[in-house]
């Protein structure tokens, strides 16, 4: 019979369950200043074309060149690297401001489509008006062979290497394996648009990629509009995510957190 709750005893030194169990206690650090805490940094950063203000997404602030290169292609903003003749990050109030020096013809079309509000770390979508927008850059990659098993499993040695609290990293590999680009953002869809953006800056287009997030339908639609042949994520993806990927022959991979290897999506075919 168990005991009542009065007669049970109150000295954790014979209870060793009790000292095991990290939930028995607050661990209290609401007095600690901001700067010592491990939780990522989180600010609004305003990406600009010439003088006309397109979007303002919450992110990490680093790598803010590659974001917005990233931000602004997967966007359809721009076409290639090249359409962009400088970048320059300057601070504002609350944030960042990131300005991409353009031809006047693409501030024009980033006038056209700008987000109508805040995109927020946890969404990559917020504030499109059509669903045009939410679909842009879709097509059918061409086929190519599945990535290694072995690359897989070196791309998990490097999420796990790599990873930091309340940050989501996207990894750019290439075919055997090896790590070209990281990004590393409190948004999923940031990551990936820093990897993507550091990949258009080099020159150099990953294989695979893979995100230590879930996937839904805007990881998809960014990895084709790149031409990423492969995506690879530690949780299942939504089913619209499969079904885009299937229709763009892009090699879809969950990784189970790294328990199994579920091939959801083939572009061999």
């Amino acid at each position: 019979m168990t005991a009542p709750l009065s007669s049970r005893t109150e000295n954790p030194s014979q209870d060793p369950q009790r000292e095991l169990d990290p939930l028995t206690a607050f661990e209290d650090a609401s007095g600690l200043a901001l700067d010592t805490l491990p939780g990522p940094q989180e600010s609004p950063v305003s990406i600009v074309f010439n003088d006309t203000a397109y979007a303002t997404v919450l992110a990490t602030p680093d790598q803010l060149a590659s974001l917005a290169v990233g931000f602004a292609f997967s966007e359809g903003v721009i076409d290639r690297y090249a359409d962009v003749e400088a970048v320059d990050i300057e601070t504002s109030r609350h944030g960042f401001r990131v300005r991409l020096r353009v031809a006047e013809r693409i501030a024009r079309r980033a006038g056209s489509q700008a987000r109508a509000t805040l995109s927020t770390s946890g969404c990559g979508a917020c504030g499109v008006q059509e669903e045009s927008q939410l679909l842009f850059g879709l097509t059918r990659l061409p086929a190519t062979t599945l990535p290694e098993t072995t690359t897989i499993a070196a791309g998990l040695d490097a999420l796990r290497n790599e990873s930091a609290p309340g940050v989501h990293l996207a990894l750019g590999l290439s075919e055997i394996g090896e790590i070209m680009t990281v990004g590393r953002d409190i948004g999923r869809h940031n990551a990936l648009d820093k990897v993507i953006g550091a990949s258009l800056i080099a020159g150099n287009m990953p294989a695979l990629v893979m995100t230590s997030s879930r996937c839904s339908l805007e990881l998809v639609q960014k990895s084709v509009r790149a031409r990423i042949p492969a995506l690879a994520t530690l949780s299942y993806p939504s089913r619209l995510a499969v079904e885009v990927a299937r229709s763009c022959n892009l090699t879809l991979i969950n990784c189970h957190r790294g328990k199994r290897l579920e091939l959801l999506s083939r572009g061999d075919g």
